[in-house]
């Protein structure tokens, strides 16, 4: 799968009809609960999980081991820098597989689940997501990903860019004492400065839909920030 898809963004028409894709978008910042809450929703729900961000995760982990020229900050980045990654994500052999309920990027038949968890690729991802081809490819993928069913896609601009017709939409967050609190242990350094990013770049900024439910969950636990959510679908959704 190399070619951007030329699927209409996230809409479907049959016989004239429209259908809006059968997706429930998470968006939120580091450590809002929104991996979590996303993986027991898709397994209430009997959908299909997808985590957004570790489809770039796995293009950063890729340009290491070939060791493409990354510039180091975002100030960095202009056409001439980002030609690299551009070239390299046109050559590799990525495709999405379904394993175990959820959705990932394999290259060449392989998903690297650990390696795309190290810090080295945590430093890496907020540079390739700045660049607007990079985020172009990963939109259509996304995008793609109704091929497999309903889907809990979790992300930064879900709601936004990539199923901004999605019939769920949520934004959770909480206050920056509770997030700092929660990545305690995690060995992980680099999210607040990637929010900060992700929440200032021109395309596919970390901001709410309009019409996205905003949580914030700071002191709840997670049974009820997902009553919550579970209400709310209940909602908006025919359920069984």
């Amino acid at each position: 799968m190399t070619t951007p898809s030329d699927r209409p963004n996230s809409v479907a028409r049959t016989r004239g009809t429209l259908t809006l894709p059968q997706v429930i978008a998470m968006d939120g910042p580091s450590a809002s609960g929104k991996g979590t809450l996303s993986r027991r929703l898709a397994k209430e729900l009997g959908y299909t999980y997808v985590d957004s961000g570790a489809m770039y995760r796995t293009l950063a982990w890729h340009c290491l081991q070939k060791q493409v020229p990354i510039p180091a900050r975002p100030a960095d980045l202009n056409p001439a820098t980002e030609k690299p990654v551009i070239a390299a994500l046109r050559r590799w052999k990525a495709e999405l597989k379904a394993v175990d309920g959820s959705i990932w990027l394999h290259v060449d038949g392989y998903f690297p689940a650990t390696e795309i968890r190290t810090d080295a690729v945590e430093k890496t991802v907020p540079l390739i997501a700045q660049i607007g081809k990079v985020r172009d490819w990963m939109v259509a993928r996304q995008r793609d990903c109704v091929e497999f069913g309903p889907l809990v896609m979790e992300g930064r601009d879900i709601g936004t860019e990539v199923f901004p017709l999605a019939p769920v939409k949520f934004f959770l967050d909480a206050n920056p004492a509770a997030r700092a609190e929660r990545m305690q242990g995690r060995g992980n350094t680099a999210c607040t400065e990637r929010d900060k990013l992700d929440m200032n770049r021109k395309q596919g900024a970390l901001i709410p839909a309009l019409d996205a439910v905003r949580i914030d969950n700071t002191g709840q636990t997670v049974e009820e920030t997902f009553a919550l959510l579970m209400g709310h679908v209940r909602e908006r959704l025919p359920l069984k």
